[in-house]
Order: C-alpha cells, then structure tokens, then sequence
C-alpha cells in the first residue's frame, strides 16, 4: 500500500476512541497522511477545543519526522541535540514533540502518515491510546 485510504484512517480513528472510552477518556484523534493532509478526525463529546489542535499537531509531526513524538521530547529539550526542531517547520506547521503521535506504516515499513491523540489526562495516556490504535493496524 502507498497511500493511507481514508477506511484505514477511520479504522485507526474508532480504535482510538475506543481504547480513550474504555479508560473514561474524553480526546480528539487525527490521522494525517504522508503528505500533510488530514484524512480523518473526531472529537469526542465534552472533549477540549486544545485536544483537537494538539491531535493534529502530533499527527503532523509523527508522519512528518516519521517517529513517535514521545520520542522526540527528551531530545527536543534544551542542551539536546535536537532543540530548536520545534521551531524547524515555521509557525504553522510546528513540530510538537509531546507524547500522543506516532507514526502509521505499511507492513514493508513504508511511511503512511501519523496519528495524533489530544485530551487524555496526561500526555502518556495520549500515547497510550495511540499506540492501541496503531499496533493491530499496522499491517496496511
């Protein structure tokens, strides 16, 4: 598979609405495909309007960098390697190095896009939940 279809996203999406219902989670999930483009969002109700943004952001970041975001935090902080990445892509497009996105691929490893999680409590409930999302789908 070369591109991310919108079936495979919204199979992504109720995955990860599922896991954040399961733990009595309110969140907003996006899949964003490897060119940039959103092809799926929810926003579940009595979520955040911030939990939609960061959801998108960590999906654009997971399939523009193609690494989790939990990833990218500790080396994203001052005096890392890496700590003006944030900042790298311009005020649009930010690079968000929060935990909650991470990046969707084909069974051969082939870049498909990234999905973002935005409104569980804390930013490892975020990765959480789209890590449960992406894991059984990975073999697009």
């Amino acid at each position: 598979m070369d591109d991310l279809t919108l079936d495979h996203a919204r199979e992504l999406i109720d995955a990860a609405l599922a896991s954040a219902t399961e733990h009595g989670w309110l969140i907003s999930a996006a899949v964003i495909d490897r060119h940039g483009n959103l092809v799926a969002f929810a926003r579940q109700d009595g979520s955040t309007l911030a939990s939609g943004l960061s959801a998108q952001a960590k999906a654009w970041t997971a399939a523009a960098i193609g690494a989790s975001t939990s990833d990218l935090q500790p080396l994203t902080a001052p005096g890392q390697p890496i700590h003006g990445l944030p900042h790298a892509a311009g005020p649009n497009r930010p690079i968000t190095p929060v935990p909650g996105g991470i990046p969707i691929r084909a069974t051969d490893g082939t870049l498909l896009g990234g999905i973002g999680i935005g409104g569980a409590p804390a930013p490892g409930d975020d990765h959480l939940v789209a890590d449960s999302a992406v894991r059984p789908h990975q073999a697009f």
